[in-house]
């Protein structure tokens, strides 16, 4: 089944009026030709407009391409659209809209004037938007243009065809990084590091099998399930039991370790292997840990030009450091194809490059940089026109990549440009993240605002945003307010900061600089403990607060106090089998300093709301561990309720939320079993008011199943606060 909608192309300006041509027939330079651009490039009729689907999930309508129409008559005959019509196959998968937004079109006939003519409107644009259709299905579309237009040797064009095709149509796979580098892993500690696997196809993308070569001390870690290096997986491979399904858009990560035994240097391999037609060979990544060699890093990571003047060329300066003990040697230095033309390059300063370049290629001299040396080269970008406007009134962004092809560990590194055309220049405001993009929890973030910019004026106010994980409750230190402030990442997930700044003459950014920094736990075990108090009211201060305690057992804690009276000792507050407040950094192991085998509790929150968080990064095989929450001491603010979350190699096992406390309640919460089974840790559950264990509430006869919760949990040799 087909669907037709005609339509008409929205313009940016008012439409001027018909010019006549006369009562003779075509003369030179009296002809309307219709010439097409696909997002800034040239689309020639019956010409073909590739839609990625990216990042969409199924059902998610985003914005395609923007297609731009121009009369590229020399005189004064102007351009006439009388019709568009887009057939989308299924139907309304893919549509046309008037402006970014998606919003409405204007009425027909579209009249377009010559280039060159100083009057009339001299563009018009049409947005394409795609609905992500269910796995299996390969949309396509046609666009048909009627109007007057001739072709530049005379021949008629009453309709003129352009196609919509959808790219990578099938699974398709897409794994980052492409190179996992551990850096420096001492002898006796291990490093964990992700791989995420995104599928920006069309269809369901199955990994079934994948090789794992090189040094013994990798391991690749699907779920909970870990993978050696061993014959079989260097050679044959290993055939997963249960595949890797990643649905169109969506990512999945694994994780690879790294554990040290000496410091000899290691390096390998992991080939996956899918059902991407196009990587029959696989899709490789490579590993590396404690080796030296090339090493590429470029200032800034984003180059983001924000609002410039249009008309006017913008510059900014990319610093490229040599960050090895090798010498690095540049190959090429471009701009993607996809990259819009509005951006260009400029390589003069570059050590070795004699003259104005614009690019550097495979048939040049590389660029040569020493250990520690830096080298600068210019991104630019030259806004011809004012940019459109969502639906939220932001600017749609000029989008292009900055490719840097070297001898490092890293062949490929891409640094993403933006920026958007304005009438009046604004502040543009910059966010650099010293530490990176990816981090481990507890980690100070130092966030770089002072490279904000202003071509009127000195930046003179910063106003730092934040979206947080549930359950963080971080601040900027010392405000929000600080050019360049701190801020402790504290609980797994997501934070989204944005920076607005404003210049001494008052002008604010046009719009906030914006970045992402994703916490994942590098440990074998990852417990955090978050809680939200009610009666407190402000959660976040640094002062008093709520009280929840973490403790975390070994299987050899007995203790001999039975503060739930099944006439069974807890094992909770044992020393030093219980690792809390008060045996923050037990020693449970190998007695052997440099073996990373020992829970650590490394935060102790005791103003409220938490986090606290304990790791454990070997932990011993055949253990059982057990979580709990002790409320040592409300401080007057009532009722808290607590949200335990367990990660098993940096992937979310086990998570309950909200669970009601009172004063001096211990929460038996679950059982980590080492190694892990595939089966995620379960729910300790009892009949309430009793110890007797249930997994319904059928087993209870007149009570419910619940909570395994003991009130008035007053250990003798640790005073319960009052």
């Amino acid at each position: 089944m087909k669907a037709t909608l005609s339509i008409g192309i929205g313009l940016f300006a008012a439409v001027a009026g018909i010019v006549g041509c006369g009562d003779g027939g075509a003369k030179p330079g009296q002809l309307a030709t219709l010439e097409a651009f696909d997002d800034g490039l040239a689309l020639p009729a019956g010409g073909v407009i590739g839609v990625s689907a990216g990042s969409l999930q199924v059902g998610q309508e985003g914005l395609a391409s923007e297609i731009r129409f121009i009369n590229t008559a020399t005189g004064v005959k102007d351009l006439e659209i009388t019709a568009i019509e887009i057939v989308s196959e299924p139907p309304g998968v893919f549509r046309l809209a008037g402006n970014a937004d998606g919003g409405t079109l204007p009425a027909l006939p579209l009249v377009i004037a010559p280039q060159e003519s100083l009057d009339g409107q001299r563009n018009a644009y049409v947005y394409l938007f795609f609905t992500r259709p269910e796995s299996g299905q390969t949309p396509q579309a046609t666009i048909r243009v009627k109007s007057n237009s001739v072709s530049s040797d005379g021949q008629l064009q009453p309709t003129i065809e352009y196609l919509v095709r959808l790219q990578n149509a099938a699974p398709t796979i897409q794994v980052t990084p492409r190179a996992v580098n551990f850096g420096t892993v001492q002898q006796g500690k291990t490093s964990l590091q992700s791989i995420n696997i995104l599928n920006p196809g069309a269809d369901t993308l199955v990994i079934d099998s994948f090789t794992l070569s090189g040094h013994p001390n990798f391991e690749l870690i699907i779920g909970t399930t870990q993978y050696k290096v061993t014959a079989e997986s260097a050679s044959s491979g290993i055939v997963l039991e249960t595949p890797i399904e990643v649905e169109p858009g969506i990512t999945v990560p694994v994780s690879v370790r790294y554990s040290a035994t000496d410091a000899s240097e290691a390096r390998g391999q992991v080939v996956f292997f899918s059902n991407d037609p196009t990587a029959a060979a696989g899709t490789p990544v490579s590993l590396q840990a404690n080796v030296g060699g090339p090493c590429i890093a470029v200032n800034p990571r984003k180059v983001a030009f924000g609002g410039k003047k249009i008309g006017n060329l913008a510059t900014i300066d990319v610093e490229v450091t040599s960050c090895g003990d090798q010498a690095l040697e540049i190959t090429e230095i471009g701009l993607t194809p996809a990259s819009s033309s509005l951006f260009s390059l400029s390589l003069e300063a570059l050590p070795g490059v004699t003259g104005a370049t614009s690019g550097l290629g495979p048939a040049d001299a590389p660029v040569v940089l020493q250990p520690n040396q830096k080298a600068t080269l210019t991104v630019q970008y030259f806004p011809e026109v004012v940019s459109p406007v969502d639906g939220n009134n932001q600017p749609v962004y000029d989008i292009g990549s900055l490719r840097i092809r070297s001898n490092s560990f890293q062949p490929e590194l891409l640094t993403e440009l933006t920026g958007f055309g304005v009438i009046k220049e604004c502040p543009t405001a910059v966010i650099i993240v010293q530490q990176g993009e990816e981090v481990i929890p507890q980690t100070k973030l130092n966030l770089i605002g002072s490279q904000s910019s202003s071509a009127t004026g000195e930046i003179s106010v910063y106003k730092w945003e934040v979206d947080q994980p549930d359950g963080s409750g971080s601040q900027f230190f010392p405000s929000n307010a600080s050019a360049d402030p701190t801020f402790e990442v504290n609980v797994a997930g997501t934070y989204v900061f944005r920076l607005t700044v404003t210049d001494s003459s008052g002008e604010p950014s046009c719009v906030p600089a914006e970045t992402s920094v994703f916490v994942n736990p590098d440990e074998a075990i990852h417990i955090e403990l978050l809680w939200h108090t009610p009666n407190d009211p402000d959660e976040n201060d640094q002062d008093v607060g709520a009280d929840l305690d973490m403790h975390f057992l070994h299987p050899l804690a007995v203790g001999g106090y039975d503060g739930d009276g099944d006439g069974i000792p807890d094992g909770w507050f044992d020393l030093p089998f219980d690792s809390f407040w008060s045996n923050e950094q037990p020693n449970w192991g190998s007695l052997d300093p440099t073996v990373d085998d020992n829970p650590g509790l490394d935060r102790d929150d005791t103003d409220g709301v938490g986090p606290e968080n304990l790791n454990l990064n070997i932990p011993e095989a055949g253990s059982s561990y057990r979580v709990g929450v002790h409320y040592w001491d409300d401080h007057d603010f009532g009722t808290s309720f607590a949200t335990v979350r367990v990660f098993i190699f940096a992937n979310l096992v086990f998570e309950v939320t909200d669970v009601e406390l009172f004063n001096h309640d211990m929460w038996t919460v679950t059982n980590i079993a080492w190694p892990p089974s595939g089966t995620p840790p379960q729910l300790v559950k009892a009949c309430g008011g009793t110890t007797t264990p249930c997994q319904t509430d059928s087993e209870c006869g007149a009570a419910k199943c619940g909570m395994r919760i003991a009130p008035n949990y007053c250990h003798p040799d640790f005073f319960c606060q009052d």
